[in-house]
């Protein structure tokens, strides 16, 4: 396994990207990993830094990036939400078009909770699949994961900023664009004609499974895969990594024959 790290550069700042190939020897297919709300590219509990193992070990390349003002991104956090996250998927995943040992023909998008809802709505890239891991994946209508109490809201009109508290203790500043961007949705998913697998953990406290399970149902190419005693990260966040192992083996599978 190898691993490079590099920076793409657009016309307004940098985007951080981690590259892990099983190899460099020949091309392989690759997955776009797109973190959740206020992560960064190692995922939740290091889900995607899991992740990017488990494809490496089983001959598939990886590509995770850091979102508008997360992780190593240093763009303004003033402009973190769904437009930009958008913006900053496409510019990687057209970068992996140009990768020496990518084959830009077997290129995927992988996303964990709003990172899979940004994936949806990128559905206009040419990727060869989809993978969502408890998804906010209700793209057809406004941001229903209802992340902001009424006060964030509240302060987001009055002062246009809020302070956010994640569970790993973190406090985080929230700009009025993030509530503004949550107004973002689209049917177009429903026009994407390729393979597209849905991961529900079974005991998510955090997004009601239900959003994945009506997704899934609804759209004819999903497949649903769905992980008992499983919360949002998939127990990642607690170290114990048995339900991520589960995951990620039956999502090799899958990606084997769709990817």
């Amino acid at each position: 396994m190898i691993e490079q790290r590099i920076f793409i550069s657009t016309n307004t700042h940098d985007i951080p990207m981690v590259i892990t190939y099983p190899d460099l020897d020949g091309k392989y297919p690759c997955m776009l990993l797109l973190h959740g709300f206020l992560a960064y590219k190692e995922g939740d509990g290091y889900l995607f830094t899991k992740t990017a193992q488990a494809l490496a070990n089983n001959g598939i390349a990886s590509a995770r990036i850091d979102f508008c003002s997360m992780g190593e991104n240093r763009y303004s956090r003033k402009f973190y939400g769904t437009k930009i996250c958008i913006e900053e998927t496409k510019e990687a995943f057209n970068y992996l078009c140009s990768c020496d040992h990518i084959d830009s023909s077997r290129i995927g998008l992988l996303g964990h909770s709003m990172g899979a809802r940004i994936a949806l709505l990128c559905s206009d890239l040419d990727s060869k699949c989809m993978v969502t891991f408890n998804g906010a994946v209700n793209v057809e209508e406004p941001y229903a994961f209802d992340i902001l109490s009424n006060q964030n809201k509240e302060e987001l009109k009055t002062q246009g900023y809020t302070f956010m508290y994640p569970s790993d203790g973190r406090v985080e500043l929230l700009f009025n664009q993030f509530y503004l961007d949550c107004e973002i949705h689209s049917s177009e998913i429903y026009n994407y004609h390729r393979p597209i697998l849905v991961c529900v953990g079974k005991q998510d406290p955090t997004l009601n499974p239900e959003i994945s399970y009506r997704f899934a149902r609804k759209h004819p190419y999903a497949d649903l895969l769905e992980i008992d005693g499983a919360n949002h990260t998939f127990n990642a966040k607690t170290k114990d990594y048995t339900k991520v192992d589960e995951l990620l083996e039956k999502v090799v599978s899958w990606l084997k024959i769709n990817l």
